[in-house]
């Protein structure tokens, strides 16, 4: 594992631990996925920010896969590189 994929593992745990389950009604809904924003793959993933410029929330597996999919679909074409700015809007 390099260097960023053990920081990128960091930054999730850190948000997400696997120690955190979601509670009983997510949990009916099928979302059972911590998922996170700042992506654990930025800089600004993890504890980087203060918990009032964060958010985590549970979403359904099949959501979590997708969503990590499309960020690296996205990225890899566009060649954003290490360190490139960028914005996301939700």
């Amino acid at each position: 594992m390099d260097d960023h994929s053990k920081q990128k593992t960091k930054n999730r745990q850190a948000v997400c631990p696997r120690s955190r389950t979601a509670p009983p009604g997510m949990r009916k809904a099928g979302r059972t996925y911590c998922d996170e924003y700042p992506f654990a793959s930025t800089y600004q993933g993890g504890t980087k920010l203060p918990a009032s410029r964060r958010e985590s929330t549970w979403v359904s597996p099949n959501e979590n896969n997708t969503q990590g999919a499309r960020i690296t679909n996205w990225r890899r074409p566009t060649h954003v590189m290490d360190k490139d700015p960028f914005y996301v809007i939700a």
